[in-house]
């Protein structure tokens, strides 16, 4: 009796062993993180470090002279047109006066020649009006044998000897006129260069602008060179890897953040895009973008731009890293009713962060970073991250 009983417990347990053994063990969901598909705008974009360049004007005296006043000092915003520094002027003012002096009194001169020479003119051309009536009485009176023919010849040779002193009254004006003319112009040409002498001994700003150095001093010699920054011509300037700038053109929109101010992008434009600069085996391309608004930056502070090369409306994106991208196929793996489907989509485009693609609807679950053991039907414990938007 007792081996019956042993003999039960021992298939009892061997049957308990064997059932577990066979039994299928329930199926634990597989944690995994993961994302909703959204409809946005996608961005794609470049970058690149810079920094901000601006235009300098160097500004000297064409000619040596003594410092007698220099109402601006570096640093100082100054308007075009604005007196930098002035040299002594006494000489210049005196030679420009001489000059103006000669041209006034040539000018009085050749009104008063003008004026003779109308007055004879005038009378030789009065001389000419009696002398055609006395023809005509002349030969009237010859026709009709009251006069004779020596008083018509007599007539005759005066309004001719008239005319060649008209002809050579004009000739002389004329003469006159042009030797009038290269004086004049010979004396204004020296007024013009006085001038120019005057306004050397003063030193004006070309443009509106911000003084970077104003190297001069009253009662010293001028040496150097003043510094203008010109006023809104302070641009970014960036070096793009040729392999990244091949979208690049000019009027792409950028956002520009100073390295003073990351917190405070700038939103701006490409202006221009120059030739590839080649080192070794390396290639950059320079673009100038847009001059920054005033009060924004100074010369010289670093900077990173960011180019938008691409813009998609309405499309579905999805985190770079739920892509699975086989024998030039590309997969998601979707979750519905809690397990894994593959689904395959066309990849329209892509940033750093998301992907744009086709063939799958907004709201869509996918997991990010799927394990590469993944397989269809997989149950799944998804963890949803934050929203992932267009990126850039």
């Amino acid at each position: 009796m007792k081996r019956v009983a042993l003999g039960i417990v021992v298939f009892g347990l061997l049957a308990a062993t064997a059932y577990g053994l066979l039994r299928r063990p329930a199926e634990r969901p597989l944690a995994v993180y993961a994302a909703r598909a959204q409809k946005t705008a996608f961005v794609r974009e470049v970058s690149a470090d810079g920094y901000l360049k601006a235009e300098r004007l160097r500004l000297a005296f064409p000619r040596p002279g003594r410092v007698v006043e220099v109402p601006h000092r570096a640093g100082d915003r100054v308007r075009r047109g604005e007196i930098l520094a002035r040299l002594d002027d006494a000489e210049a003012r005196r030679q420009l006066a001489l000059a103006e002096a000669r041209l006034g009194a040539f000018q009085e001169e050749e009104r008063a020649q003008n004026a003779g020479q109308k007055a004879r003119i005038d009378r030789l051309l009065a001389q000419r009006a009696e002398l055609e009536k006395k023809l005509a009485l002349t030969r009237a009176l010859f026709a009709a044998g009251a006069a004779s023919r020596e008083a018509l010849q007599e007539a005759e040779d005066a309004l001719a000897e008239n005319a060649r002193a008209l002809a050579e009254a004009r000739a002389e004006a004329r003469r006159q006129a042009g030797q009038a003319a290269a004086r004049r112009a010979e004396l204004k040409a020296a007024v013009a260069e006085a001038r120019e002498a005057l306004a050397r001994t003063r030193l004006r700003a070309p443009a509106d602008g911000t003084l970077e150095s104003l190297p001069f001093r009253p009662g010293e010699l001028a040496r150097g060179e003043a510094v203008l920054v010109v006023a809104g011509s302070l641009r970014p300037y960036a070096r793009f890897p040729e392999t990244e700038a091949g979208a690049l053109r000019p009027g792409l929109h950028a956002r520009i953040e100073l390295s003073a101010e990351p917190d405070r992008p700038l939103a701006d434009r490409v202006e221009r895009v120059l030739p590839p600069e080649r080192a070794q085996d390396t290639a950059w391309v320079p673009v100038i973008f847009a001059p920054l608004p005033e009060g924004r930056g100074a010369p010289g502070l670093s900077l990173t731009a960011y180019v938008e090369v691409e813009r998609i409306e309405n499309a579905v994106v999805v985190p770079l890293e739920a892509l699975v991208e086989e024998n030039g196929r590309v997969y998601l793996w979707t979750i519905r009713e809690g397990r894994a489907h593959r689904v395959e989509v066309r990849k329209r485009s892509q940033n750093l962060k998301v992907a744009a693609v086709e063939g799958i609807a907004p709201g869509t679950p996918v997991v990010r970073l799927p394990p590469e053991d993944l397989k269809e039907g997989t149950p799944l414990a998804p963890t949803f991250e934050e929203a992932h938007g267009g990126g850039r």
